[in-house]
């Protein structure tokens, strides 16, 4: 079964999101904005909700599937019984989509919810729960790095 395709990264890139959310002056305009960004997530297919892939440490359930495609970059797709979560998992994708395993490990994936703003708003919880995914995320580029 292949993982389902977004937008992400490609059409929605982070400077996009960036912009959008920057048009928001007040944490309420930034919210609803957060909520639309996850109804553009795909549904993670059943298969895919593993434990394997399930990240703990969160505050919802989150699951992270990703392939290596034949070029190299990742794909992920990331689902949360959360739509604020997957809003934010979707900030999180539109960073990491289409990147090589070299560039996600040297990439800070959670320094664009400082620069947005938004990490002074989000919960110890959920703050932690977002560094789960983004260790995640390193943990699966670092494994094909030492694959390679």
């Amino acid at each position: 079964m292949q993982l389902p395709a977004h937008p992400f990264g490609t059409d929605i890139t982070a400077k996009d999101i960036a912009e959008r959310l920057q048009k928001s002056p007040h944490w309420e305009d930034r919210y609803r904005e957060i909520v639309r960004l996850s109804r553009q997530m795909p549904t993670l297919p059943e298969a895919f909700r593993t434990t394997e892939n399930e990240i703990f440490g969160c505050e919802n359930r989150v699951w992270i599937a990703h392939e290596l495609t034949k070029q190299g970059q990742f794909h992920f797709v990331f689902e949360s019984e959360s739509r604020i979560v997957k809003g934010l998992l979707a900030i999180i994708l539109s960073q990491c989509e289409g990147d090589s395993p070299q560039a996600l490990v040297d990439k800070d994936l959670l320094a664009v919810f400082n620069d947005l703003g938004l990490a002074h708003h989000l919960s110890a919880t959920r703050n932690s729960g977002l560094t789960a995914v983004a260790q995640a995320i390193n943990n699966a580029a670092s494994a094909a790095l030492e694959r390679a």
